[in-house]
């Protein structure tokens, strides 16, 4: 028991001193070092936390973009080898009046074939101007209110409740406004020679024959989500006419809810639903696995370039240490001469590195969250595929400290024990 008392007091007395030693060294260090190292430590943060939250954003990006401007949180479709979701009525009387769903969109959709050239037939040996697509019929109403669909009407005009004979076209479906109009693809057909205001015939193929109506194009809508950009856009209730069959069934229900309570609306949806054949899935479920393995590569690159980070920071607080100790050796011995316990000259050089890791870390928080995050949401940037945000979140940030200061308590310790542990009369002879 006294043993233990002792071990305490002695530590307590460690403690107490090295950090009345750190403070005496930081006052009379020079300001330019001490500022120096600060800066390398809040770059070190920066680049923990900003260039892995980068890399994850080039691709969460266009999570929020699918989530925002399609799916909402839920989406529902129809199942495989069905061409629309059975029992659809129903299920949009029970999510009108759920107390979760804060808003939804019906879409009515079909395959369906646009030619773009009514007037000019092609020569022998040359493709029709037409492309075959996928036909969505929107109410322009609930569409505006779920995914403020109008914003992505780049040319012309959007749809309006109530008209008929107008059409929107995705851009990446006309040469002109195409991602891929450069690219060599096999298969790959697009509009050309049309524009806002020209006459387009669609045809829609039926058991009983092939529908066909002509309308006008009336603009033209760009998204990075393909949904948007790879289809035609008529209102629902004109395409519920050219339907031949299963007018009242839907193709799509995208639903808006909590994101935290999606996953449950999921499972009620499925509940509901029973026999009744459908896909529900949230809006991360829906997005494409091959985007999941792009965001685990970007993480592990991520993660790749700040351990370089962290490498060259340790080392850096390590030959700072070491040679503030090296250049000290015969203060250290005469300490040591006069009574002052090792492990309280050890405990002063761990305290300033960890002095310029916690200045470094705070001054770094603030810089991520209160200036770095909210200019990334407020200014993404623009990539060909997505927005790109900055991923930070307080939980991913506190982890990323915690390593930080873990390895300057290393590189601090390290070379503080390597000076202090030498002969006490070498050193004051500087030998």
């Amino acid at each position: 028991m006294k043993k233990a008392l002792q071990i305490k007091r002695e530590l307590q007395n460690a403690l107490r001193v090295g950090w009345f030693l750190a403070v005496r060294n930081l006052r009379r260090g020079s300001m330019w070092t001490t500022t120096l190292i600060i800066f390398i430590m809040i770059l070190t943060f920066l680049n923990l936390v900003v260039v892995s939250g980068l890399l994850l954003g080039l691709i969460s990006g266009s999570f929020v973009a699918f989530r925002e401007s399609y799916s909402g949180e839920v989406i529902v479709t129809s199942a495989a080898q069905r061409s629309y979701i059975e029992n659809s009525q129903n299920l949009i009387t029970f999510l009108e009046h759920h107390p979760e769903v804060k808003d939804l969109t019906i879409r009515y959709g079909t395959n369906a074939q646009i030619l773009g050239t009514l007037t000019d037939l092609p020569g022998k040996n040359e493709r029709a101007n037409q492309i075959g697509i996928r036909l969505m019929g929107l109410d322009p109403v609930a569409e505006e209110r779920m995914t403020r669909f109008s914003r992505f009407t780049v040319q012309g005009e959007p749809l309006q409740a109530g008209e008929e004979g107008y059409l929107l076209i995705g851009a990446n479906m006309i040469k002109k406004y195409s991602a891929f109009a450069d690219a060599n693809i096999p298969g790959l057909d697009l509009l050309t020679d049309i524009e806002i205001g020209d006459r387009v015939r669609v045809s829609i193929a039926s058991t009983e024959g092939t529908i066909k109506k002509d309308f006008i194009l009336k603009g033209i809508v760009k998204s990075k989500v393909d949904e948007i950009s790879t289809r035609a856009f008529i209102t629902d209730r004109e395409l519920r006419r050219l339907i031949p069959v299963n007018k009242n069934e839907v193709q799509e229900i995208a639903i808006r809810t909590k994101e935290s309570y999606a996953p449950l609306l999921v499972k009620e949806i499925k509940d509901f639903m029973g026999s009744y054949a459908a896909r529900v899935q949230t809006s991360g479920e829906a997005i494409p696995s091959f985007l999941r393995q792009v965001e685990t590569t970007m993480g592990m690159l991520g993660n790749a370039l700040s351990s370089f980070a962290l490498v060259v920071a340790s080392i850096t607080i390590f030959i700072v240490v070491f040679i503030n100790a090296v250049t000290k050796r015969k203060f250290i011995g005469i300490m040591k001469g006069i009574g002052v316990s090792p492990l309280a000259i050890e405990c002063s050089y761990i305290f300033q590195a960890l002095f310029y890791g916690i200045v470094g870390s705070i001054v770094g928080l603030f810089l991520t969250f209160v200036v770095l995050k909210p200019f990334f949401d407020a200014h993404p940037i623009n990539f060909p595929f997505s927005d790109g945000i900055l991923v930070a979140t307080p939980e991913s940030a506190a982890l990323r400290v915690v390593i930080l200061l873990v390895v300057t308590f290393a590189a601090g310790y390290i070379p503080a024990k390597i000076i202090v542990r030498r002969n006490t009369l070498d050193a004051i002879l500087g030998r």
